[in-house]
C-alpha cells in the first residue's frame, strides 16, 4: 500500500509540474505581450493613464510572485499568502476598471478582467475550486458593477457579459478543473499500473513453482519408481545392502525435498540436520558441529552438497561427524563416516569430490566448500 502512495505521488507530482508550467506560459505570454499591446492601442483613450500603469504593474507582480510559489512549491506557502495575492490581483482589477473611459468597461480597451481571472488560476490552481469560483465571481463582479454604473448595463449588456463571461472564467475554471482532474487520474492510472504489475509478477511466481515442482516430481519419478517396481515384482531383493542404500538415500532426498520447503532463518543447516536425523534413525551415531554463522547459500548449491552428504550418511554403518565452517566468503562442510568408499562412485556430472581415507580408523574424510566470491548458483 505504501509503495502504491509513493508512486501515485510520483505520477501525480510529474503531471501537476506540467500543469504548473503551463499556467505560467499562459499568463506570461496573455500578461506580458497581449495586455501590453491592448494599453498601446488605447493608450490615448484612458481617463487615468497612471493607474492603467500601476494596475499592470501590481497584476504583474501578483505574476511573477504567484509563479514562483507555484514552481517552487507546489501548493505551499499557506493559504494566506495565496489569499493576499489574489486580493492584490482583485484590487488590481479595480484599479484599472477605473482607468477606462465612460461605458468602455467591455471594450477593446478593457484588458484586465482577463488577466485577474488567470491570476486567480495560478495562485489557487492547487486549492479547493470553491475558492477559484469565489475569485472569479467576485472578478465577473467587478465588471458587471462597473457597467452598471455608467448605465449601460441594459438586456444587450447582460447577455454580451454573459457570454464574455463563458468565454473567460470558464475556460478558467475548466482548466482548473482538468488540473484536479488529472491528479486523481494520474494516481488512479500509477495504482493500476502496479497492480497490473503485481499480478504479472504473481503470476510469473507461480508458474515458476509450478514448473519447479514439476521438475523435482520428474525426478523423484525417475529414481523412486523402478526401485519400487522392482520391490513390487521381486527383481530387487530387500536383504541386498544395495538396495538397501538406494532406499535410504532415496528416502533421504525426500526428507530434503520437504525441508526446502520450510521457512527457515538457515536453509542449509536446516537441511543437514534432516539428513542426520534420518541416519540416527537407523541407530548410526551422528556428532553435529557448527562453526560461524553460514552465510545464504543458494539452493542448488545447497543440493550440491547434501546430495554427498546423505549419501555418506545413507551408507554409515555405525558413526558419522559432520562439521560445518561458516563464515562470510563461503561454508566448508566435512564429513567423516564408516561407510563404504565406493558411495561415492556414482555421483552425478559435476559432484566429483576428493575422498581420503583415515587409516587409524577405517573411515572416510570428504571435505566440500562452497565459495560465495565464485559461486555461480
Amino acid at each position: 500500500m505504501a509503495e502504491r502512495l509513493r508512486t501515485g505521488d510520483a505520477v501525480a507530482a510529474r503531471y501537476a509540474t506540467a500543469m504548473r508550467v503551463a499556467i505560467v506560459a499562459i499568463l506570461a505570454v496573455w500578461h506580458l505581450v497581449y495586455d501590453v499591446l491592448i494599453i498601446a492601442r488605447g493608450w490615448h483613450a484612458y481617463e487615468s493613464r497612471a493607474a492603467a500603469v500601476i494596475a499592470w504593474l501590481l497584476l504583474t507582480a501578483v505574476q511573477a510572485a504567484g509563479s514562483i510559489l507555484l514552481l517552487r512549491g507546489g501548493s505551499r506557502p499557506g493559504v494566506r499568502v495565496r489569499h493576499l495575492l489574489g486580493v492584490v490581483a482583485l484590487a488590481a482589477g479595480v484599479l484599472a476598471v477605473l482607468s477606462y473611459p465612460t461605458g468602455q468597461a467591455v471594450s477593446d480597451i478593457s484588458w484586465a478582467w482577463n488577466t485577474a481571472g488567470w491570476c486567480g488560476v495560478l495562485l489557487l490552481l492547487h486549492r479547493p475550486l470553491p475558492e477559484l469560483c469565489a475569485l472569479l465571481a467576485v472578478n465577473a463582479a467587478i465588471t458587471v458593477v462597473a457597467v452598471a454604473a455608467d448605465g449601460a448595463l441594459d438586456r444587450v449588456a447582460l447577455s454580451r457579459l454573459m457570454v464574455i463571461t463563458c468565454a473567460t472564467a470558464g475556460v478558467q475554471l475548466l482548466f482548473a478543473i482538468v488540473g484536479h482532474r488529472l491528479d486523481i487520474v494520474a494516481r488512479q492510472a500509477a495504482a493500476s499500473a502496479l497492480d497490473q504489475a503485481a499480478a504479472r509478477s504473481r503470476a510469473a511466481s507461480d508458474e515458476a513453482v509450478h514448473t519447479s515442482r514439476r521438475q523435482r516430481y520428474a525426478q523423484i519419478r525417475d529414481r523412486v519408481l523402478p526401485l519400487l517396481r522392482g520391490l513390487a515384482d521381486g527383481s530387487a531383493d530387500p536383504d541386498d545392502p544395495a538396495v538397501r542404500r538406494d532406499a535410504g538415500i532415496e528416502a533421504g532426498r525426500l526428507r530434503r525435498l520437504f525441508a526446502e520447503t520450510d521457512d527457515t532463518p538457515d536453509p542449509l543447516l536446516h537441511e543437514l540436520r534432516s539428513c542426520a536425523d534420518l541416519a540416527e534413525r537407523r541407530g548410526v551415531e551422528v556428532t553435529f558441529l557448527v562453526c560461524g554463522s553460514t552465510p545464504d547459500v543458494p539452493r542448488p548449491a545447497r543440493r550440491r552438497l547434501t546430495e554427498v552428504v546423505l549419501r555418506l550418511l545413507v551408507s554409515t554403518a555405525s558413526r558419522a561427524r559432520l562439521t560445518v565452517l561458516a563464515d562470510d566468503t563461503g561454508v566448508t562442510v566435512g564429513v567423516t563416516a564408516d561407510a563404504p568408499i565406493d558411495v561415492l562412485n556414482d555421483l552425478p556430472a559435476g559432484l566429483r569430490v576428493p575422498v581420503a581415507l583415515v587409516k587409524e580408523t577405517n573411515e572416510i574424510w570428504v571435505d566440500l566448500r562452497w565459495d560465495r566470491l565464485y559461486a555461480s548458483g
